[in-house]
């Protein structure tokens, strides 16, 4: 694998998934202003008409205005998921044509100096191109085999609940008109952050479990494929420690909601052609990478408790990955906890 073509063709793949991301939330965020904007006029003239007739807790949740709200902020939720539903599956579809077109590049990049996927058809190695039939079950599918919008289904009972006891506490506590708006807004941000969650996890599932079936499709040229993780402070230990493994093509990435991680195919090698020619080196692995950062990098990726734990010896990379299964996004690999740590 010549580490610069390779991972330069995977990090130019990795970018348009991140733009396609990007345009995917503000799509979803632009959805939701309409809906948040509203919420917060009907909050405000609840807490407006509440303290001014001076209600008591049990008086404020008999209010017709706040049943109103509560309805009027589901029914809005619930249009919300609908279309950010079929927002997200629209990015799925545009994320696995991302795949299609570069999974043979990145393979292309990713073959030994001089060797190229033109030079292998020539000898019948050729790249078998799969029909678009083939994935489908990457598009409007979450990571539980149940339809996208099932993620978002509960969100506004979920939000309305959350906004009704921040005015009545709010209320029943003396807070200011501002302060029950402040917690009003974290009640409310919850099904677009939710949201956001799902269309970035579940685009970017898409787009690497068809790049997966790219590979899988061609077990001639593509022996298996690595991880690939970000390597800067905002990427968490468990990527790092992981990052180069080695999995089969029937096996799914083990990636983490908003993971960040990227695979990068392990083709065919001079020796498995019959070229008597030295191996290429490896890229860095992140591990290595880690290694090389100054210690105020490290202490801020693990945290103080981990960091302390890390110089001394008693905690090495790999002792900071537990992997775990769910039902809604599979099988994920993320970072143990200080407690689990023994910390």
């Amino acid at each position: 694998m010549p580490p610069a073509d390779a991972q330069k063709a995977v990090e130019e793949l990795a970018r348009q998934v991140a733009a396609l991301d990007r345009a995917t939330a503000a799509r979803i965020i632009n959805e939701y202003a309409v809906v948040y904007a509203q919420l917060q006029d009907q909050a405000a003239g609840v807490v407006r008409v509440a303290q001014q007739r001076n209600l008591k807790p049990w008086e404020v949740n008999r209010m017709n205005r706040l049943n109103e709200l509560e309805g009027q902020l589901v029914k809005n939720v619930g249009q919300f998921s609908r279309v950010a539903g079929e927002t997200v599956t629209a990015g799925q579809r545009a994320a696995v044509g991302l795949s299609v077109q570069g999974a043979p590049v990145v393979a292309n990049a990713s073959l030994p100096t001089g060797i190229t996927l033109g030079n292998l058809a020539n000898v019948g190695i050729g790249w078998n191109q799969l029909p678009a039939e083939a994935f489908q079950a990457f598009v409007g599918i979450s990571g539980d085999g149940a339809p996208v919008g099932n993620l978002l289904a509960n969100l506004g009972p979920q939000a309305a609940t959350g906004v009704k006891q921040g005015i009545r506490t709010g209320i029943a506590t003396g807070q200011s008109p501002r302060e029950i708006a402040n917690v009003v807004r974290q009640a409310a941000g919850m099904p677009l952050s939710k949201a956001l969650t799902i269309s970035r996890t579940e685009v970017n599932r898409a787009h690497r479990e068809a790049t997966r079936l790219n590979y899988a499709a061609n077990s001639n040229v593509v022996k298996g494929y690595r991880r690939l993780a970000t390597k800067d402070e905002n990427t968490c230990m468990a990527c790092i420690a992981l990052d180069n493994t080695v999995y089969e093509t029937n096996e799914p990435l083990d990636a983490h909601p908003n993971c960040r991680c990227a695979m990068v195919p392990d083709t065919l090698t001079y020796q498995d052609l019959g070229l008597d020619i030295p191996e290429e080196p490896r890229p860095q692995t992140g591990q290595e990478w880690f290694g090389q950062q100054d210690r105020k990098t490290q202490e801020n990726m693990m945290g103080t408790k981990v960091f302390t734990a890390y110089q001394g010896g008693r905690v090495g990379l790999n002792d900071l990955v537990t992997t775990s299964t769910s039902s809604v996004w599979g099988k994920s690999s993320t970072v143990k906890s200080n407690r689990a740590l023994g910390l």
